[in-house]
Formats: C-alpha cells, sequence, structure tokens
C-alpha cells in the first residue's frame, strides 16, 4: 500500500491554489490506483480549523479524504513535527502492515506551503518520503521529489532533490481540463476577467469603470485617459464585450462590481464556480493574473493576456509570454518613488480608494482585446498554440510519479 499524505494550508492569508492544487493530485492519486488495482491511502493535514473548513467545502462527496488538524501556526511548520509524525504512526494500520510488505514503506509526505523549511525537510525525512512542490526557487530543498511546473529549468537550489518533475507539463489541474471541448467562434463577444478572488488592487473595478465611463468625445478625436491613447471606434468596441468578472465575496471590491453589473447588462459577476472550465470555453479572450488560472486558459485554448500582481508569479508569467504562448501586460501594481527616486510596490493599495493602476499595462490589455476580438485567425491561432503547449494532464503525471518511485 502507497500511504500519501498532503501538507497544506488556505486561510485568510493563504490562497486556495495551494488546496486546490493539492486536491487534484490527491483524486488522480485515487483514481488511477482504482485503475490499476493498488491500494493507496491519502489523507490531508492542516494547521487549523479554517484550512479544514476551506478543504472539506471543496471535497465532491462529504467524505472525500480524510483531514486531520495539526493545531498548528502554519508560519512556524518546524513546531508541528512532533505531532504530525505522531499522527502518521498512529495512522498506521497494523493488519495491513502484516499482510503486506509494500505497507512496510515509509509515507509520502507532500508538502505545499511556502512556509516549510530545509530544516523542516530534514526532521522529517527520516520517517517520509518528502515530495514537495515550488515555485519560489529561493532555497535548498533535500526532498526525495521536486516538483515545480512553472519552469523546466533547473537551479542549484535543486541539486540535493532526489527526483524532479520540471515544466509546465506538470501542472495540476483539475480533471474538467482535460480534453476541454473549444471553439473560437468568428466574432467575440465574450471576455473573462480572472484577477484573484481577492484581486487586492481593483484591476478588474478599475479596467470596467475605464470602459464604460470614458468621457463623451466627438468622431474621428482622441481622448486621453491616464496616459493612453484609443479613438472612438476602439472604446466602443470594447463597450460592446460581455464581461464575466471571477470573483468572490472575499474581494473588498464586490459590492461595486455587483453594483456596476446592476447598472450595464454587459457585466456578469462570478462566484463560487464549481466548472471553471465550462466558463472559461464560453469566453471568446481573456485577462488573468498570473497563478494556475493561466495553465487552465491554456489548456481550455482562451486567447489570454496576463498581468503579474504579486513577486511569486514572475516566473509562470515570463515563462508563458518568453514562448509565445500568453503575452503579459506588464506589472499591475501601483509604484511608489520615495525622495531619492527609489521604486517599490505599493502592496498598501488595496486599502486605498481611486488606485491608479499603471497606465502602459492597461493600454496592452485594451491593445489586446481590440485587436483580438477584430481578428479571428489570430484567436485561432493562439488557441491553437496553448493546447498544443499544455495538455492539462499534469495531475496525473506527478500521481504516477508517487505511485511508483
Amino acid at each position: 500500500m502507497t500511504r500519501i499524505y498532503f501538507r497544506t494550508d488556505a486561510n485568510s492569508d493563504i490562497a486556495t491554489g495551494h488546496i486546490m492544487r493539492c486536491l487534484s493530485i490527491a483524486r488522480a492519486c485515487a483514481q488511477i490506483s482504482l485503475q490499476q488495482k493498488k491500494r493507496v491511502q491519502i489523507s490531508f493535514l492542516v494547521s487549523d480549523n479554517q484550512s479544514r473548513a476551506l478543504l472539506s467545502e471543496r471535497f465532491e462527496t462529504a467524505e472525500e479524504f480524510a483531514i486531520h488538524c495539526l493545531n498548528s501556526d502554519y508560519r512556524y511548520m518546524e513546531a508541528e513535527v512532533h505531532s504530525l509524525l505522531a499522527y502518521i504512526n498512529d495512522n498506521t494500520d497494523d493488519n495491513i502492515a502484516l499482510s503486506d510488505n509494500s505497507a512496510l514503506a515509509k509515507p509520502w509526505l507532500f508538502i505545499d506551503s511556502y512556509f516549510a523549511t530545509p530544516a523542516y525537510f530534514r526532521m522529517l525525512s527520516a520517517d517520509c518520503r518528502i515530495a514537495y512542490l515550488d515555485d519560489l526557487r529561493s532555497f535548498h530543498c533535500p526532498v526525495d521529489l521536486l516538483i515545480n511546473y512553472d519552469t523546466d529549468q533547473d537551479c542549484p537550489c535543486y541539486a540535493k532533490a532526489a527526483h524532479k518533475l520540471l515544466g509546465m507539463q506538470y501542472t495540476p489541474l483539475r480533471t474538467q481540463f482535460q480534453s476541454p471541448v473549444y471553439h473560437v467562434r468568428p466574432k467575440a463577444s465574450h471576455v473573462l476577467l480572472s484577477t484573484g478572488g481577492t484581486d487586492p488592487y481593483g484591476i478588474a473595478e478599475y479596467l470596467l469603470r475605464t470602459i464604460y465611463q470614458f468621457p463623451s468625445i466627438p468622431d474621428k478625436e482622441y481622448a486621453k485617459n491616464d496616459g493612453g491613447f484609443w479613438n472612438l471606434q476602439d472604446i466602443s468596441l470594447l463597450q460592446s464585450l460581455q464581461y464575466h468578472i471571477v470573483t468572490s465575496k472575499a474581494n473588498t471590491r464586490y459590492d461595486n462590481l455587483t453594483a456596476l453589473a446592476l447598472e450595464n447588462p454587459h457585466i456578469h459577476i462570478h462566484d463560487n464556480v464549481s466548472h471553471m472550465a465550462s466558463l472559461m470555453a464560453s469566453c471568446d479572450l481573456a485577462l488573468s493574473a498570473g497563478g494556475t488560472t493561466l495553465a487552465e486558459l491554456c489548456a481550455v485554448g482562451v486567447p489570454t493576456i496576463s498581468c503579474l500582481m504579486a513577486d511569486n508569479q514572475r516566473t509562470a508569467v515570463e515563462n508563458f509570454s518568453s514562448k509565445g504562448i500568453i503575452p503579459c501586460a506588464g506589472d499591475i501594481r501601483p509604484v511608489q518613488t520615495d525622495g531619492n527616486g527609489r521604486q517599490s510596490f505599493d502592496h498598501a493599495a488595496s486599502d486605498t480608494s481611486g488606485i491608479q493602476l499603471p497606465s502602459s499595462v492597461i493600454e496592452a490589455i485594451f491593445k489586446f482585446m481590440t485587436y483580438m476580438s477584430q481578428n479571428s485567425s489570430a484567436r485561432e491561432k493562439s488557441s491553437h498554440a496553448m493546447r498544443a503547449f499544455l495538455d492539462g494532464c499534469g495531475a496525473e503525471r506527478i500521481a504516477s510519479a508517487l505511485l511508483t518511485l
């Protein structure tokens, strides 16, 4: 029997993407073991009850996987080692161990957390085989299995990893993103805006207000808006499109977005989406922040432009862009300049009103939308390249490694 424990969290500070990709891999492990008639035991370990609740809400059935709460501080993972190992040892079925020698092998501990450290790995390595899903490349990873799907480039930090799975083909997407049906329509009408469940910089609202509150201007004249120039024809085109905003009630601007949707029938709010692939497939274009959503859009084949809104998104965003798959409009974060002329990103901008986002990024987004919406052949070419690049089977590849190594 193969025993696999997924150690991850989600709370008000940690995005749910961590538990979602672990769930995808866990489900792939369960499916493969069923197909191959292998015995596998899968459990989740979380730090607190908030993580437990957010995880269980995303189960397909009420008791899809066992969850054990460590009652620990997710920021100091080394302090939880004793209770974690105690649970794993107590959870070992002696009857199975006696009847199946393979059960005596060390279990897998699959870690998906930015708070893991080399010391944490070393403290656990005597009792567990360690798998680590990394996207930061910021420290040495003495683990049995290292996964980084943001890049196919190896680095010195991974020198001590026994096995490595690197590259976009290992992106752990949900089953719905395997071979989804997508058609490039002759006329583009629907645009997906995926700027994160919390959208800390208010990108969706800012873009929509820029489009629909654009000042009236005479035909054939140009108007200046935040440093960019668009003619009336372009603005009319943007205003004619249908905008689908993927968000959540955790977005501090949720009420503002809802009010905009009530005022304008071209704006649609989507939260708690269960089948994201279908929503994506209904759209002709997309704007997305960096993260797993880019890979999902790639698997579906929706022509997309990205924007960077967090440092840990940079590798993936630049990788998609450098390969000519998904262009990047730039870093959306407002920039502050101190008295010495040094620039830094304003991470507190989400707490203020009247944010002015970088005009060059907004202009790049609008140029992409106007050009692609009028050019079906360009959308066809983009969609084909995206689907050829990423097939959505990354979770199965990772699961196969866990079940065979």
